[in-house]
């Protein structure tokens, strides 16, 4: 073993130094026993190879036996013809004659059967020779495969667990992922499958060749003539292919940009009214498409048709008859044999693109995860690797598979006080070095103090705890630990002396007891119990039916969130820690939770160094010291009475706040708006997620960009959700099928619902009426090599001046039909392809049109966020389009050719036929027990996956958390045994996976020689003679052959009725609330008179939570006014109602007398517009920007130029090279200040009754602004404009300043008005300096 180490070392150094993935990167984790099975592996797939050529041999001897006989009884009927014409009288020459024959006929029929036995008997011993090889290949190949996947597995997670927190930063979440599902599962069937596969075909070939060289060289050769011509044509034709491709694919971008931008900015489109300008588009590119797709579609057909049918069919037949020319009389059966393993070899080299292809990617995701493995951490060490008592050991494989940092410093060095020093601290992150979060910190912290941290988001304090606990290194600077710079210490031992507790503390699924003591793995029952008690969770862990045993759930959904903030902060105080960091430990709870959990701080913190970082000041009124922090600058320090004094940012904040959490409750109360004296819910500035998150967490990403595992990743979540996917806990009802989540109402479960989205394509209709026809034609052609194999031997009966007339006219009528067979081959695919791309244009278009006629309450449904929607309108109808155009396509032909074969069988010899189609039933079986071991094996290893993959996405989405409290030893034992039980179940399935693929592999081997033995008995027998023998073996095997793709598309048919389903429910599902694109409606003359009765509305995704109550307000037209509040209070639900994009809960929006719903919503739209505080430009050029959404006969240049003007944007585009034709998707220099000018100008150009501003100025210069303020005081001369602010300054001129709180209105008036009640909007005035 030593020596191999040591190898192995040598080949992976120079693995690493290899940029390109390699067939070494493969097997770089193969050890001594994995070489062993892929030795024998490639030793039987040898022999699996080599057998099948030779007993096609052995079966052309057989034929040539038989013909030989055949020719004896052909002969004595021609003889004896010959007597009775020309010799009627002479009996004694017949009798003779048949006495001769009858003794020739013993004498032959003898060394028939003598000959024939042994025949048999060899053939017989070759395949089940076979069948063992196949079987033990595919076993020790999969048993090796598996074996070198759990290790690459068990290496990945490891080298993970101990990767720098800014190295996970840096790669995407996806790749991360995906790496230990998809990768892992590519390089299991690249070792398992393809690998052998392709050594198996690449053997088979040339063995194949071989015999045929051996057979007769000269008709071999011809038989190769195909080959240059072949390889000649397909790289002239791929030249133009691939330029066509190009363009079809650009043209397929740009509709997918198209869409994928449509539903990403979906309540835009609505609001503009811009679906039937979509559609447009949408169309002109799909019809350029098309025309591009089907000249290639067209030129493919006939290509393949040329080269595949009428070229190496005419070539094939051509040698066939040149063989029987030179030596057919001789040796026929060999030159069947020769015709024979030439279809084969034709046959099995169609799949050598799939598995190098399979190869390639095997390859691939090797080197990606050896990239991943070679990396070196800069701060992170293995936690035994600082121990000194440690036998030194010879460098092994693993140590260079997954190299950890091993630097020999103290493994534990004294600390005494814990005082903290950041000297001259910056630091950048590594993903933005361009930008320091912190500045020159210089900060001291004395051994025991409570010192408290606050500042706005971003303005660095995570960024300190992240930095203390050296999850980074800062980039200038020294932090130190009682005088002792950190990096010196052993990370792991460092974050032992650090205890945190953060908003949302990581739980692990487990008992109490567990989670507590993950703060220290050897804790005693006593130690739990203490910090039970400092943690003041004592008292309710006590309560509970089984205490410290109690289960607590995934993530602790079982308790409240006090609770678990509680068992967090007793997990920080286990260990003992010098200091302890309280990250908004208590910002997400509620008053009650709150309390309790300051309570538990105030105890555990007790002569303990405390850093809590805060937006809630009210938790830092007991610091001793609070540093408050300003773009990565501490601009204040002291104690909160001394910075209340200063009156600077500390005191703007605790104003802020004071606004928010005081004055606005007692204000509401004090005014009568709520009788609820005991508010439950506070109002605060939404903040942005930590860079950590606020659990710590490595991954903050969106959950599209997430691989999930493999035998999950057909669930697709919510895009929506904030968490990180792999947070998600994976029910039961998930795993039962996987497909369940996709499933959706209304739904049609059975075949028929591709049926129906056929008929409704009634546009194809000819297509399809031509279509079928040909390709059952095809089905019926695809036999004819059966009988042209036979039909040429069947020559050797002619006499000899007879035979070279009989070639050529053998030769003749089959290149007849070989020719009708190459129209209908060209016809058939391109009438097929074209219905199939037809087909999905069709659904596209139809499913874009259905999603445009709803509103916006439909796409915040789960199941249609913009990820899901793009996915069924692209790659659902792609997989149709597929299945169509390739799958039926060979479907409808294997199912015409399978039941021709069978029944032109039982016509020619119903005996033999009978025999044969056992093969049929038996393929049958066999994919039978594929499927459902398949689905077995996915049913008893789901669990084992699921908690596989479960650990290891709650590894990565915690890795913070694990580093933290230094469990990454105890996570990799938990994940070496949850490997353990998927591994025994893979090596079970190991061996039903080959006892398949061995029957399926052998049995038709088995078979031939089977009625090798009958046949020989029925020709003795009269029954049948040779050539109608091989035309029931051929058409047999091929129809067996046929059966068995037939019964492989069987997924693909699940997988079309799946998409089916989806596509379907999409066409069918009516518009509940509104249908947008409806000509139904009026379209009145308007002043823009708005009016809010009674209303109450709660988001249809979020039911349980009310945004607006009983609110009523009036906007008379021409008026300007402004609504203000605190976030989440109901400011732009309000324009959303006003522009119709939901529908109230309760009450009416009236628009002058009209109630909204009665009026056309693309009228309405052009009506009432809206310009958002962040505006949605789409990729067409500006002009088509500025009049998105009208019709083009409203569309006037000079319109166009007067509302640039108005909004201050016409100098600036006049500038640009292309002017009003610029690109805006292209034009990426575009400024926001810009962007907002656009928008401004796109609702300008409407001349609207009603226009909505939200934040509308917030995006703009000074000069921009005051220019853009100036034209909407004239536009609202004959507008009404309603304002959504936060700056007062801009709205100080509105005739009426509404005030909400908690989607009702507090305050109403005018400024002067509102700044005599000296209320709400009073103290926000003051806070900014207002008058």
């Amino acid at each position: 073993m030593g020596n191999k180490e040591e190898e192995n070392i040598e080949n992976c150094e120079s693995i690493k130094k290899n940029s390109l993935g390699t067939i070494k990167e493969m097997y770089s984790f193969a050890d001594k026993i994995d070489y062993q099975l892929m030795f024998w592996g490639i030793t039987l797939s040898l022999i699996q190879a080599i057998l099948p050529p030779f007993v096609w041999l052995i079966m052309g001897d057989f034929v040539t036996i038989s013909i030989y006989r055949e020719e004896l009884n052909f002969n004595k009927t021609r003889e004896l013809e010959d007597i009775l014409k020309y010799n009627l009288t002479n009996k004694f020459n017949k009798t003779q004659f048949l006495k001769n024959y009858e003794i020739k006929k013993e004498t032959l029929d003898s060394s028939f059967q003598t000959n024939a036995t042994p025949v048999f008997l060899l053939m017989l011993t070759l395949s089940l020779i076979t069948f063992f090889a196949a079987f033990f290949s595919r076993f020790l190949w999969e048993v090796s495969g598996a074996r070198q996947t759990f290790k690459i597995k068990r290496a990945y997670v490891k080298k993970l667990l101990y990767m720098d927190v800014a190295w996970l930063e840096s790669k995407h979440s996806g790749q991360i992922a995906s790496m230990l599902s998809d990768q892992t599962d590519q390089i299991h069937q690249g070792i398992a499958d393809h690998m052998p596969m392709t050594i198996f075909i690449f053997t088979y070939l040339s063995v194949t060749i071989f015999v045929c060289f051996y057979i007769q060289w000269d008709v071999t050769l011809v038989m190769f003539i195909s080959l240059p011509l072949l390889i000649g044509s397909r790289i002239i034709f791929s030249k133009w292919f691939c330029k066509t491709m190009d363009e079809e694919v650009n043209l397929q971008n740009k509709i997918t940009n198209l869409i994928k931008e449509t539903f990403n900015h979906i309540t835009t489109v609505i609001s503009l009214g811009g679906q039937k300008q979509t559609l447009i588009k949408y169309e002109k590119l799909s019809i350029e498409h098309n025309k591009f797709a089907e000249d290639r579609l067209t030129a493919s057909s006939v290509y393949d048709a040329l080269t595949q049918v009428l070229l190496t069919e005419i070539i094939f037949t051509l040698a066939l008859c040149y063989g029987m020319w030179r030596v057919g009389q001789e040796n026929p059966g060999r030159l069947a044999a020769l015709a024979i393993n030439i279809l084969y070899m034709c046959v099995t080299s169609i799949s050598i693109g799939f598995h190098l292809n399979g190869i390639n990617n095997c390859k691939k995701s090797c080197h990606d995860i050896q990239k991943i493995l070679s990396d070196k951490p800069i701060i992170e060490v293995e936690e035994d690797c600082y121990n000194k008592k440690k036998r030194k050991k010879k460098q092994t494989f693993s140590d260079i598979v997954y190299p950890i940092q091993k630097i020999c410093l103290p493994k534990e060095i004294k600390i005494s006080s814990g005082e903290i020093t950041f000297n001259n601290i910056s630091f950048a992150y590594p993903s933005r070095p361009e930008y320091n979060v912190l500045k020159n910190i210089n900060l001291t912290i004395p051994s025991g103090m409570h010192i408290g941290i606050c500042g706005y988001s971003g303005s660095g304090k995570s960024t300190i705890a992240a930095l203390l606990l050296r999850f980074y290194d800062p980039t200038e600077g020294e932090i130190h630990f009682d005088g002792i710079d950190i990096k010196k210490f052993n990370p792991n031992e460092l974050r032992k002396m650090i205890g945190i507790v953060s908003q949302e503390p990581v739980l692990f699924d487990g008992t109490i007891s567990d989670n507590i003591v993950y703060g220290k793995l050897n804790a005693t029952q006593n130690e739990i119990n203490e910090a039970a008690r400092k943690g003041d969770a004592w008292q309710f862990i006590s309560a509970l039916p089984m205490g410290f045993h109690e289960k607590i759930g995934y993530k602790g959904g079982l308790l409240s969130g006090g609770q678990k903030q509680r068992i967090a902060i007793a997990r920080a105080v286990i260990r003992n820690p010098k200091l302890l960091i309280f990250d908004e430990a208590t910002s997400a709870l509620d008053y009650k939770h709150e309390g309790d959990v300051q309570k538990a701080i105030e105890i555990a913190s007790k002569g303990i160094t405390t850093i809590t970082i805060a937006h809630h000041l009210n938790t830092l009124k007991n610091m001793d010291k609070i540093i408050v922090l300003n773009d990565g600058k501490i601009i204040e320090e002291g104690t909160p009475e001394e910075l209340l004094k200063i009156k600077g940012k500390y005191f703007r904040m605790y104003m802020d706040q004071k606004i928010g959490d005081f004055n606005l409750e007692a204000h509401m109360i004090d005014k009568g708006i709520t009788k609820n004296k005991e508010l439950k819910q506070k109002f605060s500035i939404g903040r942005e997620r930590k860079r950590l998150g606020r659990s710590y967490s490595m991954i903050s990403t969106k959950s599209e960009n997430l691989a999930m595992p493999i035998t999950f990743k057909r669930n697709r979540f919510n895009k929506s959700m904030r968490g990180n996917i792999v947070d998600l806990p994976i029910m039961e009802s998930e795993v039962g099928t996987l497909e369940e989540e996709d499933e959706l109402p209304g739904k049609i479960t059975n075949l028929k619902v591709i049926g129906k989205l056929i008929v409704n394509y009634k546009e194809g209709f000819y297509i399809l009426l031509s279509a079928i026809p040909l390709t059952i034609l095809r089905g019926i052609f695809y036999l004819l090599v059966c009988f042209e194999v036979a039909s040429v031997l069947e020559i050797t009966l002619s006499p000899d001046d007879e035979i070279s007339q009989g070639i050529f006219n053998v030769g003749s009528l089959y290149i007849s039909l070989i020719i009708i067979k190459t129209i209908f081959e060209a016809l058939g695919r391109l009438n097929v392809a074209k219905y199939g791309h037809g087909f999905c244009s069709y659904l596209r278009y139809n499913m874009l049109k259905k999603l445009l006629r709803h509103g916006s309450g439909y796409f915040d449904e789960d199941k249609n966020t913009p990820g899901r929607l793009v996915y069924k309108l692209i790659n659902e109808t792609a997989v149709l389009n597929r299945i169509l155009s390739e799958k039926i396509d060979l479907l409808i032909p294997a199912i015409v050719c399978s039941l021709t074969s069978i029944s032109i069988a039982l016509f020619i010899n119903w005996k033999l036929a009978l025999l044969c189609s056992f093969q049929f039933p038996a393929f049958f079986f066999f994919r039978l027990i594929e499927f459902r071991e398949a689905n077995k094996r996915q049913k008893n290893m789901l669990d084992e996956e699921r908690k596989v993959a479960n650990l290891a996405h709650m590894v990565l989405s915690n890795i913070c958390t694990i580093k933290a409290y230094n469990l990454q030893g105890h996570f990799i034992n938990i994940f070496n045994e949850a490997l353990k039980s998927l591994e025994k179940a893979m090596k079970y399935q190991s061996v039903i996976s080959a006892i398949v693929f061995a029957c399926q592999f052998s049995f038709s081997y088995i078979m031939i020689a089977i009625t090798l033995y009958f046949g020989k008995n029925m020709m003795i027998k009269n029954e049948i003679n040779p050539f109608n023998y091989l035309r029931v073996v051929l058409l047999t095997q091929f129809g067996a052959n046929f059966i068995s793709q037939l019964i492989a598309s069987v997924t693909d048919i699940s997988k079309a009725r799946l998409c089916s389903e989806h596509i379907l429910d999409v066409l069918t599902e009516k518009a509940v609330d509104m249908d947008n694109m409806s000509d139904e409606g009026f379209k009145p003359m308007i002043s823009g008179r708005m009016k809010l009765e009674d209303i109450e509305f709660r988001y249809p995704s979020r039911p349980i939570i009310p945004i607006l109550k009983n609110l009523n307000i009036i906007f008379n037209a021409g008026e300007k006014i402004a609504i203000i509040g605190s976030s989440g209070c109901g400011k732009s639900t309000i324009l959303s109602l006003l522009q119709r994009l939901y529908i109230p809960t309760k009450g009416n929006v009236m628009l002058d007398n009209y109630n909204i719903k009665t009026i056309n919503p693309q009228y309405l739209r052009r009506m009432i517009v809206s310009v958002m505080q962040e505006p949605t430009l789409f990729s067409f050029t500006i002009k088509e920007n500025i009049t998105f959404g009208i019709p083009e006969e409203y569309v006037t240049m000079n319109k166009v130029i007067e509302a640039a003007k108005l909004a201050n944007i016409h100098d600036f585009i006049i500038s640009l090279p292309n002017g009003y034709e610029t690109n805006v998707g292209e034009y990426i220099n575009m400024s926001g200040g810009e962007k907002q000018r656009l928008a401004i100008a796109r609702a300008l150009f409407r001349e609207p009754k009603v226009l909505l501003l939200d934040e509308a100025t917030s995006a703009l210069d000074s000069i921009s602004e005051k220019a853009v303020q100036k034209t909407f005081e004239e536009v609202r001369k004959k507008t009404t404009c309603i304002h959504v602010t936060h700056k007062l300054s801009s709205i100080r001129n509105a005739d009426k300043i509404i005030v909400l709180v908690n989607g009702q209105v507090a305050e109403e008036g005018t400024h002067q008005e509102l700044m005599k009640m000296e209320g709400f909007y009073y103290e926000m005035a003051m806070l900014q300096k207002i008058d």
